[in-house]
């Protein structure tokens, strides 16, 4: 995985089942082209784009212990032209939740995205550097294969 240690105050990456089908996802929207690759973390750095995920609760559990979660990813981007950014957000969003396939990994497997909130400003840095987020719902089903 090439999201891990400081590289651009990312967080560490485990291998974990949910870090799995998230760097999944990112890689869909480096794959895209945009101004910068995405990282993990909060905010990101100067024209950068980040993403974190936000507390999620399984939706169903089935008897066999593998779960479905609807994941919400929220988004940002700081950038210092403000029409780059809102094009780059609409974008990633219209071209996940447009997606007919999803990856599939070790555990999991991303059943859909949707919207979850719409790209909207969210402030302007002393730098003048635009603070932009949305939230996307990654649907993840859990393969819990390997353990009892």
């Amino acid at each position: 995985m090439r999201r891990t240690g400081t590289q651009a105050n990312s967080a560490t990456v485990s291998t974990s089942w949910l870090n799995l089908a998230i760097e999944a996802v990112m890689d869909l929207i480096d794959a895209m082209g945009n101004f910068s690759i995405i990282t993990r973390g909060a905010l990101g750095i100067d024209n950068g784009l980040c993403c974190e995920v936000a507390p999620s609760n399984p939706e169903a559990v089935f008897l066999d212990k593998n779960v479905y979660y609807p994941v919400t990813l929220a988004l940002n981007g700081k950038h210092s032209d403000l029409q780059v950014l809102s094009e780059t957000l609409n974008n990633i969003m219209d071209n996940l939740t447009r997606r007919r396939t999803y990856p599939t990994g070790a555990g999991f497997e991303i059943v859909d995205i949707t919207n979850g909130v719409m790209p909207r400003v969210i402030g302007r840095e002393e730098n003048n550097a635009w603070l932009m987020a949305c939230d996307i719902i990654i649907k993840i089903y859990r393969k819990d294969n390997e353990t009892a």
